[in-house]
């Protein structure tokens, strides 16, 4: 389902939800790749890391994500867990799809997005407050305080959702690229041979000529590039033509010419190392540029949450993640969600950070390592998709693969040192993350399973239930995920009178491997006998079931359920060891904390309370 509203007007509001987070690299990024190459701010130097930092900012976006992978979108959404989605769809209708290694290899990925993306708040927020510090060193006990307020107020207009946040901030960034630029433009034109640096033999030279720094700079270039994955995971709040659009017009030209006049004012005085972005303002223009770069910093952190939302979504539809509260912000775009639980947690984290390491310098040397490995997974489950999916040749495959992964293991490889400084904090959490989502997938699969194995198959039923010419008086709808057996009544005795004496209606809630589906796609009605009906709702990934549509297009096939006297039957999965072959003992303890704790399928459906009958099942794990 894609907006039909205007492009431009999109673009600019993707201006202050995707390129927020790679908008304001300029802030930190150059400073920290010459002191992590332990580079002495000469020409020659200078020239090699800006052009190594442009042609790599070239590369990776422009070429792997805005012109690669965002073109292997799903129906218009984005990211690692949309590539899963196609990569491997389920294979067994009820079943969700075993953790094989891909599957790994996704969730990892994901993982370590929210792991390193808790940062991105954090340093963008900091390091734009620490502006006042060069304004004035009085400042400096106000930073952290102020940081951490700023944090609180960007965590609390979030429920506002994505659109309405981006209509505001959109303009913000619109000014903050214009500024960023002409200040970059400006210092060009005092130092014009700082555009020597546009040519990529300066960046091979840089890298051939400082021994092993030449390779560790890569740990620092990531930080430039560090919007790239969520720009990729929001193009279900925007879609690619606006993002495309809002990326060669405004955001890569304020960025080289920013990158490009810091280059100019280190190379004409050494001096300006210290902080060479806020070099880049004149005396009278700092502290309006350190306000700007504050709310750009502000802005930055929405690519994130945003992302984190999506990909939460995404999560859920996929049994990565239980059941959770998720909001839907706007009629326009339904990729644009709110998640309250994730919006409080990545809160509570960011503004932890602030306070523990109280400096963006502090931050920078654990930020970038978590996300270079997302960006490696991204290249493998970008590779199988090209070939199983999209049958691309190898001709076409391999060489995009092999560049892709070579670059990214090299961010990776490079960024291994900031583990001991701090980077094992994403990691940690990336490893809980992890941890929980291939649980649950297990868990949940586990529990498909078994449920399925006690159901009665339908031809069987039909046999012992031949069903009455007496009008039923009431419908009983029994909710499965497998709509070729009919579920409790082999274990609840009970049923069996009262199914011979109501209609009852086998209905299967799916999620399919496509984002969304039309009200008109979304419903199947089979009538097998005058009291048997089998219904089959679908959602895509990105939606979240609910009845009301349900019942609105059975009422449309004369298939009346949202009578007073409709119940609705659904299994309360009770987790119990399996005889052989089963989780530890730890991991079914968390499958059962996960499945208590979790949204009911009738919650979640917003069945009346009054209509719902939960039967519990032995589950095996």
């Amino acid at each position: 389902m894609r907006s039909s509203r205007p492009a431009g007007p999109l673009a600019v509001a993707a201006l202050g939800i995707v390129f927020g987070d790679i908008g304001t690299s300029p802030l930190y990024t150059l400073q920290t790749c010459f002191s992590t190459a332990q580079a002495k701010p000469t020409l020659e130097n200078t020239l090699g890391i800006v052009s190594l930092l442009v042609w790599t900012l070239v590369f990776v976006v422009c070429i792997k994500y805005v012109t690669v992978l965002m073109r292997i979108d799903h129906d218009g959404e984005g990211g690692i867990l949309a590539l899963l989605a196609r990569a491997e769809p389920p294979k067994l209708l009820g079943v969700p799809m075993r953790a094989d290694w891909l599957v790994w290899v996704v969730v990892i990925g994901a993982a370590m997005i929210i792991g390193d993306g808790m940062i991105t708040p954090a340093i963008s927020v900091i390091s734009a407050v620490e502006g006042l510090s060069v304004a004035t060193k009085a400042a400096q006990p106000m930073i952290v305080p102020l940081s951490a307020g700023i944090l609180v107020g960007l965590f609390a207009i979030q429920f506002r959702g994505t659109q309405r946040v981006g209509a505001i901030f959109g303009p913000v960034m619109m000014l903050w690229f214009a500024a960023i630029g002409i200040a970059g433009a400006l210092a060009i034109f005092k130092h014009p041979a700082i555009l020597a640096a546009l040519n990529p033999g300066h960046a091979v030279w840089f890298v051939t000529h400082h021994g092993v720094f030449g390779f560790l700079i890569f740990g620092a270039i990531i930080l430039g590039m560090t919007g790239a994955e969520a720009l990729y995971a929001d193009m279900s709040h925007f879609g690619r033509i606006p993002i495309t659009m809002a990326w060669y017009t405004f955001v890569l030209p304020a960025l080289v010419l920013n990158y490009v006049g810091q280059g100019a004012v280190i190379a004409a005085g050494p001096a300006a190392l210290s902080n060479p972005f806020y070099a880049l303002a004149p005396g009278w223009a700092l502290l309006p540029m350190v306000a700007l770069a504050t709310a750009a910093t502000v802005i930055a952190s929405q690519s994130l949450i945003s992302g984190a939302f999506t990909l939460t979504q995404q999560a859920m539809a996929l049994n990565l993640f239980p059941g959770v509260r998720v909001i839907h912000t706007s009629k326009d775009q339904p990729g644009q969600v709110y998640v309250p639980l994730v919006n409080t947690a990545l809160a509570i984290v960011c503004i932890l950070l602030v306070v523990t390491f109280q400096s963006s310098a502090r931050l920078a040397a654990m930020f970038g390592l978590a996300v270079s490995a997302t960006m490696l997974a991204t290249d493998i489950v970008f590779f199988v998709v090209a070939t199983r999916v999209l049958r691309w040749s190898p001709a076409l495959s391999i060489p995009f693969a092999v560049a892709f992964a070579a670059l990214d293991a090299t961010f990776f490889l490079a960024g291994l040192p900031k583990f001991l400084d701090g980077a094992w904090v994403p990691f940690v959490t990336a490893a809980v993350i992890s941890l929980v989502a291939i649980t649950w997938l297990t868990g949940r699969r586990a529990v498909a399973r078994s449920l399925a194995a006690v159901q009665t198959p339908v031809e069987q039923f039909l046999k012992d239930y031949p069903g009455s010419e007496q009008s039923p008086q009431a419908s009983i709808v029994l909710l499965t995920g497998d709509p070729s057996g009919v579920p409790f009544v082999e274990k609840h005795p009970w049923l069996r009178p009262v199914i011979a004496e109501d209609q009852l209606v086998l209905m299967t809630i799916a999620h399919e491997a496509v984002p969304y589906l039309s009200d008109d796609a979304r419903v199947t009605i089979e009538r097998l006998t005058n009291r048997f009906v089998r219904v089959q709702a679908s959602f895509g990934y990105m939606e979240r079931p609910k009845l009301e549509p349900i019942l609105r297009q059975c009422n449309r096939e004369r298939l009346a359920l949202d009578e007073p006297t409709t119940l609705f039957v659904y299994a309360n999965p009770v987790v119990v060891p399996k005889p052989h072959g089963g989780l530890p003992r730890w991991q079914r303890g968390l499958v059962a904390w996960l499945q208590h704790n979790a949204l009911t399928l009738a919650t979640e459906l917003n069945i009346p309370a009054e209509r719902r009958v939960e039967l519990s099942v032995e589950a095996p794990v």
